[in-house]
This record gives structure tokens, C-alpha cells and sequence, in this order.
């Protein structure tokens, strides 16, 4: 069987090594062409562009960061969908939500192809090793015919259901691990003064019930980025667990569910990338965590140079999700204004609209979120408040109260310029980088 390997990052490279070394003949892609060098070495074929592999192939493994690289992989010119399809099983293995992977099987289908979904839990270790879980969506047939190839880089595949079942699943495996680093961290943060060995305290947490097979697994890694070893190869960078957590949050509001535990994990884990960490080690977050008890407190008021901060951390957020352009305004505990700041290309009104979000919550006490929720339940309220404020509050998400780590309100900040959801996560991310406690209202 002829097999093709579409995405190189970490997984992809991993797991192409280890069906080379189990003796298949791989043809391989990636857009950087240089990660698929020492394959090449090792007797695969670089194929010039997506199409030209799966027409070299009968199957071909697909795994790459994001949705937004699949489209990539997919859409473009010389990508999957231009190739003549008839008769070749694409197995996708990203983590994306449900709906993406739906989509790309009706247009495979469309194209005389069959797909499933094949999403793994594990990192780079266990993919290397042939030893990650895979959770597949699609049809009795067509992972059956898949089933050896999957054999080779997985100990356990489990059949979860029609195509998205397994997009699904991979999300609800990942989330608690997710969170734990941060949990290990404040865990960390509590007995850091007691200056005991990085290395037994390490070997005493995996020791106990609550340890994540993570940190059994690799206790080295954790104990590697408590001593601020910098080199720690990552296994699962902390970009990545945001993308996952992003994914995640979509979904559950697609369903019309909340994830409360995650979307305060993230808006840690946002603002430890927004201090240039989202490359290294995830596990990094837990040291990065229980590190802050060896340091004074967070700021006590909010000053210029502290609204700079929190503007900036919040601009370079919005780029990373690739967000239309935001305007953001910073005011102090009593409604002035700190600091403002729109990019190139926002509307005339978006700074109305922002400093009515910030505003608002200050004159509620909440911020903005709760402020929609309590309209939705109460219109005429909301009808009365803002004629007696003059229009000036705005009852969406986007709107975050700034407090101290004592609880004190210090402030509160406004973005407007993407859906509420977003411009939320933004000004949170911003509030954690200075330093601060953000108050969504959630």
C-alpha cells in the first residue's frame, strides 16, 4: 500500500518516521519543504505539491495546526480537491470541530473519494513509539480499510461514530488535560516556598491520584521547566493547547452549552503567549505559574503604563486569532479615560462602541457579559438605563472590569471590532498581561 503524509509539524513528522521505519513506501508534503529532508534521506518521496501526492498514493494521512491550513490543503489550486479522488481513502487527523471535518467528506464524496476523521490523543513520544489513541468518524468500510495503516502509529483505535464523532471526542479528551498544567501550577504556587527539590516535588505529584498520565509519562519535561531550562523540546507547544481550547469553546457555543473552566485556563494560557511563551513546552505554564509566588503581588492601581500594556497584549491577541481590525479603551475605576487605541482600518464608531462596553461595566459592576444576560431577561430595564446614561452602555460581551489580585476595581477595558466573543477574550488577555484580575461577568 502506497501511503501519503500531508503536514510535517511535529505529528506529522513523527508519525511519517515511524510507518517508514515499520517498512511502508511513503510520499510525503509539507509547505516548508525543508522539514522533509531527513525523510527524503530516509527513502521517502517529496511530492511538489498536495494533488501530485494523492495521485502518487492509495491512502493518504492529512494532519496540519489548524481549519485555516486545511483550507489550504484542500482548497487551493493544486490542493486535495483538485486531485482525481476516485478510489483513494483520505484519513484526516487535525483537531478541528466536527462541522470542518463534515464538510470536507462531502466534498471527497462529491470527488468519487472516501474519507474518514481520524484525530489522535497523544504527542510527539507516543506517536514516535506507535502508542497514540485514535478516535475515527466515518463508515464501518472505509475505516476498516484504513485500519492497518492506523494500527501502525495507534495501540488503541476506537470507532466513535460517523464523520465529526471523533473531531468531537479528540476535544473532549484534550480538555481536561489541557487544564491540568495550569492546575499543577497553582498546585506548585502552594508549597514553592517550602524549597524543596524541583525533582522530588515533581516525583511526589506524579506519585498521587490526582497526576495526569502527562506528568508520569515525562516528569523530566516538568522538572526540566521549573529549574527555567528554556530548551525543553516541546511535545504540545502552548499555542497549540490555546488553538484546542479556541476549538473548544466554539463548539460548545454551537451547542449552546458553556465551558467556564476553559475559557479562564485560556485566558492564562493567553497571556503567558502574549508575554512571548507560546512556542515552548506546554508544561512550561505550570512552571510559569507557581514561579509567581516568588514575586510580589500584582499591581495595586492601574497607571499609563499599565493601560499600554494591557492595549498592546490585546492588539497582539486580536492578530494571533486573526481578528478584523479592534479598537480598545482603557478607563480607571471612576470612567476616565486611560488609554485608547484603534488599528488601521476600524470603523468611526468602534471607539463609541468600546468605551460604552468598558463604561458600562463599570457603571454596573460587572462587566458586559452579565450585562447582556440581565437585558435578555429584563428589556425594559435596559430600555430605562440606557436613556438615563445618555446611550453610553452597551449590554454585549467586550466590556472587562480590571482588579486587582485583593479584588479591588481598578479599572476596566473595552474592545470593539470583532463578534463580542472575541473582542472578550482580547481584552482578557490583555488584563492577565499586566498583571491583573479581568472580570467578564461570566
Amino acid at each position: 500500500m502506497r501511503i501519503g503524509m500531508i503536514g510535517l509539524g511535529r505529528m506529522g513528522t513523527a508519525m511519517a518516521e515511524r510507518l517508514s521505519e515499520s517498512g511502508h513506501s511513503l510520499v510525503v508534503w509539507n509547505r516548508s519543504p525543508g522539514k522533509a529532508e531527513a525523510l527524503v534521506r530516509a527513502g521517502a518521496t517529496l511530492a511538489a505539491t498536495p494533488a501530485a501526492l494523492i495521485a502518487a498514493v492509495d491512502i493518504a494521512l492529512v494532519i496540519v495546526f489548524d481549519a485555516v491550513a486545511l483550507e489550504h490543503v484542500f482548497h487551493d489550486i493544486d490542493g486535495i480537491l483538485s486531485a482525481d479522488l476516485t478510489g483513494k481513502l483520505i484519513v484526516e487527523m487535525s483537531t478541528v470541530r466536527p462541522e470542518v471535518e463534515q464538510a470536507l467528506a462531502k466534498l471527497v464524496a462529491e470527488r468519487h473519494g472516501a474519507f474518514i476523521e481520524c484525530p489522535v490523543g497523544g504527542t510527539v513520544g507516543p506517536a514516535r513509539t506507535g502508542k497514540l489513541i485514535g478516535m475515527v468518524g466515518g463508515s464501518a468500510e472505509d475505516f476498516a480499510r484504513a485500519r492497518p495503516v492506523l494500527d501502525q502509529i495507534c495501540r488503541r483505535v476506537e470507532h466513535i461514530g460517523p464523520v465529526g464523532a471523533g473531531a468531537a471526542m479528540k476535544l473532549a479528551i484534550n480538555l481536561p488535560l489541557g487544564m491540568y498544567w495550569q492546575a499543577l501550577g497553582e498546585a506548585m504556587s502552594l508549597v514553592r516556598h517550602l524549597g524543596h527539590d524541583p525533582a522530588w516535588l515533581v516525583d511526589l505529584f506524579a506519585d498521587t491520584s490526582g497526576a495526569a498520565t502527562a506528568l508520569r509519562v515525562n516528569p523530566a519535561a516538568m522538572v526540566r521547566c521549573l529549574v527555567g531550562d528554556t530548551s525543553v523540546a516541546p511535545g504540545f507547544d502552548l499555542d497549540g493547547v490555546r488553538k484546542d481550547q479556541r476549538t473548544m469553546l466554539e463548539e460548545a457555543a454551537a451547542r449552546g452549552l458553556d465551558l467556564p473552566l476553559v475559557r479562564r485556563t485560556l485566558a492564562v494560557y493567553d497571556a503567558i503567549a502574549a508575554a512571548g511563551h507560546g512556542s515552548r513546552e506546554v508544561a512550561f505554564a505550570a512552571a510559569h505559574w507557581a514561579e509567581k509566588a516568588d514575586h510580589a503581588a500584582s499591581p495595586a492601581k492601574l497607571t499609563l503604563a499599565l493601560a499600554d500594556i494591557v492595549i498592546e497584549a490585546a492588539l497582539r491577541e486580536g492578530m494571533a486569532r486573526r481578528l478584523a481590525p479592534l479598537t480598545v479603551a482603557v478607563l480607571d475605576a471612576g470612567g476616565h479615560l486611560v488609554a485608547f487605541k484603534r488599528q488601521d482600518g476600524s470603523g468611526i464608531a468602534r471607539y463609541d462602541i468600546a468605551f460604552g462596553k468598558a463604561w458600562g461595566s463599570l457603571g454596573m459592576g460587572f462587566g458586559s457579559r452579565e450585562f447582556l444576560a440581565r437585558s435578555a431577561a429584563n428589556p425594559s430595564f435596559v430600555t430605562g438605563l440606557a436613556a438615563a446614561t445618555g446611550g453610553r452602555m452597551m449590554p454585549v460581551p467586550g466590556g472587562v472590569l480590571i482588579k486587582t489580585q485583593t479584588g479591588d476595581l481598578v479599572g476596566a477595558v473595552g474592545i470593539s471590532g470583532d463578534t463580542s466573543d472575541q473582542d472578550e477574550a482580547c481584552c482578557t488577555a490583555g488584563i492577565l498581561a499586566a498583571g491583573f484580575v479581568p472580570q467578564t461577568g461570566a
